[in-house]
């Protein structure tokens, strides 16, 4: 079986690094205020840029030239890639499922719209990295999601002769990926949606990873059957 998982509030509740460094950023260009963790949870998903734009939209910086914004970018990219992993936590039960399913068999990708370096760092830095055969991120095609085409690039990296594929998120953008790539949805209920999660289509739901393995047994056991 081939796994895909989402990154940032399915795997890891990156909001803290995330935040920290995007508050550096406005300090250091614009002396801005910080923002609060939990209204910068709010702004994750699509990727840095359009985080830094919520940002730069939340501290009152409207329409940025694009001189202005790529700096910005790179300067919440540089303090971000600093310390992607210093307040970032791994949710509850991942790594025993994710050991679970690797004793399975199964192979396993991170599609995320967050740099693939930077996403690569963060996973190291957590000592995660070895659980994921490959990892396409927002900047590794010219298409992010919820484009389905990184979706489909995780899944050839894996191998078609891995089996079938599942795809583990927990937001809105990872319900149109996955619909529009043809591959059923689990979902994470503990992450950064913005639509109500009883709004969102999947195959199965979860609110703790202990319960993932055996969904994932219970779902590839009717694909076989």
């Amino acid at each position: 079986m081939r796994l895909i998982f989402d990154l940032d509030g399915t795997l890891i509740d990156s909001a803290p690094d995330l935040c920290h460094a995007a508050n550096r950023m406005l300090a250091e260009l614009y002396d801005a205020g910080p923002i609060p963790v939990e209204t910068f949870a709010t702004f994750i998903g699509q990727g840095l840029p359009k985080q830094l734009q919520r940002s730069l939209r939340h501290a009152g910086i409207d329409n940025p030239s694009e001189e202005e914004f790529q700096r910005a970018l790179e300067t919440f990219k540089q303090f971000y890639g600093e310390a992607p992993a210093e307040r970032t936590i791994v949710f509850e039960g991942v790594r025993d499922a994710l050991d679970a399913l690797k004793a399975e068999g199964a192979k396993m990708a991170v599609c995320t719209n967050k740099s693939e370096d930077l996403a690569w760092q963060a996973l190291e830095g957590l000592g995660m990295a070895q659980y994921f055969d490959a990892l396409v991120g927002g900047e590794t095609l010219p298409v992010r999601k919820p484009h389905p085409e990184p979706l489909h690039e995780c899944a050839r990296r894996l191998g078609e002769a891995a089996g079938p594929v599942l795809y583990v998120g927990d937001s809105e953008t990872d319900e149109e990926a996955a619909h529009a790539a043809g591959y059923p949805l689990i979902l994470y209920t503990g992450g950064y949606s913005k639509k109500p999660l009883e709004e969102i289509e999947a195959v199965a739901r979860f609110d703790h990873f202990s319960r993932l393995p055996d969904l994932v047994a219970q779902l590839m056991a009717q694909a076989e059957g």
